[in-house]
């Protein structure tokens, strides 16, 4: 069996501000998935952010749609292309509310000020439209998952999608930290990343395309394989 996993995603233009800040906070370029300089942060020392950004890293700065998976023995990476191809082929660009910094139980990320049904819809169609291509989970694997004392409805999506925060579990966010437990170490950096965060908070964001993600081995980190523009106008 492959140890590949893929994913989809959405990921900024590179150029744009949000994805030179993803890759500077990050130390991690998902365009090539090759690492990156990190920019210095006041008050949060290289080191420290190293330490907070370690799990997060080799996933580069995204937002997921369909979260990492194993391919199914009968499928390829070019039916699974063609496949997202034909489902963005049927969805218009569209806004979001603005970016704000947010906490999401003891990691920090970024996430619209407010719900978006035409993002949530999105999402959903994606995770749906490729569904075929993903290979079941592995005992391991969902039990990975419910250490984390999942609900009763987060434990139906488990068992069903392969994933406990799709659908009406989504939340649509950029993961900048992993968990930090130290509440003090937290709000520095909360207080860094805010200061990095100023050119993009607080405007919303337009949502055009998404990308398809492999991640070679467990030591090896995500990058795109194709960035798929939505079709419809």
């Amino acid at each position: 069996m492959s140890l590949a996993r893929y994913a989809i995603y959405y990921v900024p233009p590179k150029d744009s501000d949000l994805a030179v800040f993803g890759r500077e906070w990050l130390g991690l370029d998902i365009e090539s998935g090759q690492p990156h300089p990190m920019q210095p942060v006041q008050g949060l020392s290289e080191e420290r952010l190293r330490l907070h950004v370690a799990d997060t890293q080799p996933y580069g700065f995204h937002a997921t749609l369909k979260p990492p998976f194993s391919l199914a023995a009968n499928v390829t990476l070019n039916g699974l292309i063609s496949a997202t191809e034909l489902f963005a082929k049927g969805v218009a660009p569209f806004e979001i509310p603005p970016l704000e910094l947010v906490c999401i139980g003891k990691f920090l990320a970024l996430s619209p000020v407010a719900s978006s049904v035409q993002l949530e819809n999105m999402a959903s169609d994606c995770v749906r439209a490729v569904e075929g291509f993903r290979a079941h989970r592995t005992e391991k694997e969902l039990a990975l998952y419910r250490q984390a004392k999942l609900t009763v409805h987060q434990e139906q999506m488990l068992d069903n999608w392969g994933y406990p925060y799709i659908l009406e579990e989504f939340r649509f966010h950029m993961t900048l930290t992993g968990r930090i437990e130290d509440e003090s170490e937290r709000d520095l950096a909360m207080a860094a990343a805010s200061e990095q965060c100023k050119e993009f908070v607080g405007k919303p964001l337009l949502i055009n395309d998404i990308v398809i993600c492999r991640k070679p081995s467990p030591d090896q980190s995500m990058r795109i394989v194709r960035r798929i523009p939505f079709g419809r106008v």
